[in-house]
């Protein structure tokens, strides 16, 4: 069975400052555990590489994989306070650049389909104030927070508990849950819990009284 690649593509190898770098010479070192590394080629032969500028490692190259396995845990050239050498690994940078955006563009469509009170409900869950603020001044910040962290946006989104923080915070906005100075959460004379996850659990635990909450809670909107 041939053996699954670990990298592909291309690692740009240049110097941090080129003008006051003359030449690097790659050996065996002693990384930051303490274990001696030594410097092979493909067939276990010692190598010293010397670099006198920049230099592209090809990652399909088992001696460029081996040398480039080599320098990232270079305690001086590459992990020291000063490092001497930067390495670029643009199918890396590439494709972390493609999840980002294709994460902000799930956060985006997301947050278009959100009107009314379905946008007001979610905005509260992501730190937007919905009292007396405009819906389009709430999308637009709903739209901002879409692009700035699309990962946090999709994991409020996705998460089990979503529509039970919702009514939480929809039912604290409305007046019908009130928050102490100690943090305690009350519906009426009941306290509810210390923070949101006891809330959760006491919503699931009382699951028989949600729907005059919410009828209760709709009332006020």
């Amino acid at each position: 069975m041939e053996k699954e690649k670990k990298y592909t593509g291309e690692v740009e190898l240049t110097f941090a400052n080129p003008k006051r770098t003359g030449m690097i010479v790659l050996s065996d070192y002693t990384d930051e555990r303490g274990k001696p590394r030594a410097l092979k080629d493909a067939f276990g032969n010692p190598r010293v590489i010397k670099y006198t500028s920049h230099k592209t490692l090809n990652l399909n190259n088992e001696n460029d994989v081996l040398e480039y396995e080599h320098l990232i845990d270079h305690p001086i050239y590459v992990k020291g306070p000063s490092p001497l050498i930067i390495l670029v690994n643009k199918q890396e940078i590439a494709e972390t650049s493609i999840d980002k955006k294709e994460l902000t563009l799930d956060a985006l469509i997301i947050a278009k389909e959100l009107r009314g009170e379905k946008l007001a409900d979610f905005a509260r869950l992501v730190g937007i104030n919905t009292t007396n603020v405009l819906e389009s001044i709430i999308k637009s910040q709903m739209y901002n927070i879409a692009e700035e962290n699309p990962r946090q946006f999709l994991d409020t989104w996705n998460d089990p508990n979503r529509v039970f923080k919702q009514l939480a915070f929809k039912g604290k906005t409305n007046g019908i849950f009130t928050v102490e100075r100690t943090g305690a959460w009350k519906y009426r004379d009941v306290t509810m819990g210390m923070n949101i996850d006891e809330v959760l659990q006491w919503f699931k635990a009382n699951d028989d009284l949600i729907p005059s909450i919410k009828k209760e809670i709709n009332s006020l909107k």
